[in-house]
């Protein structure tokens, strides 16, 4: 009964112009070689610490590198952190004035907490930590020491910001990768800006991995 009450639900939306929303199909803003890149940098990290996304959207990287880390066991504590309702006005306005961008950047206002931490449930995912709070405003202490963090919070100032404050809190050995770091002119390249200005500001190598991926990594001394 079960498996033909199922069928007919799926008939009926198969058969709406909703069946587009209803397939089991999951956005990334990545792709498959930069998502890879990501879980097995994770895995080579030895030394103790949680692993932090920054920026998380709806959630697809963040249901891969907690599936990558139950597949193999990497017991460490997972932290995400995000508005949940796209970008400050005050850091849209920097890229408008400052940076000259012409873009609302209201994208992502269509997320949600709730959505957020429902999806890492239906994936089975539930032990992660989620916090919804600017991320230039949130206090990293309390979730320190950071083996890993992925930041992408697209813009400048907030990538700006952040930056020298989860970098001290890394244990050595830890990394860092910052998205969107391309060198190619977009609406998002502010985040590229921060972290290469943070890198020279630190003397720190520059690596930039499959096109946009910007590397961060503490030495071990």
């Amino acid at each position: 009964m079960r498996i033909f009450a199922l069928r007919f639900v799926k008939t009926f939306f198969f058969a709406t112009p909703l069946w587009r929303y209803f397939l089991p199909i999951m956005k990334f803003d990545m792709n498959i070689p930069q998502l890879d890149f990501i879980t097995k940098t994770i895995r080579t990290i030895e030394q103790s610490g949680a692993v932090l996304e920054v920026g998380v959207g709806g959630g697809a990287t963040s249901v891969i590198i907690n599936r990558y880390m139950q597949e193999f066991k990497i017991l460490r504590p997972f932290y995400a952190i995000d508005t949940f309702y796209g970008f400050t006005k005050q850091d849209i306005l920097f890229e408008q004035k400052v940076r000259n961008k012409s873009d609302n950047y209201k994208y992502y206002r269509s997320n949600s907490m709730k959505w957020y931490q429902k999806t890492l449930l239906a994936n089975g995912i539930g032990d992660a930590k989620v916090f919804q709070a600017d991320a230039g405003d949130f206090d990293y202490k309390v979730i320190s020491p950071l083996a890993f963090v992925l930041l992408d919070v697209d813009l400048y100032k907030p990538t700006k910001k952040v930056l020298p404050t989860i970098y001290e809190i890394l244990v050595p050995g830890g990394v860092i990768i910052v998205d969107d770091c391309s060198p190619a002119e977009s609406i998002y390249d502010g985040a590229g800006l921060a972290y290469r200005e943070f890198c020279d500001e630190n003397g720190l190598i520059q690596e930039l991995i499959h096109d946009k991926l910007g590397i961060i990594r503490k030495p071990l001394i």
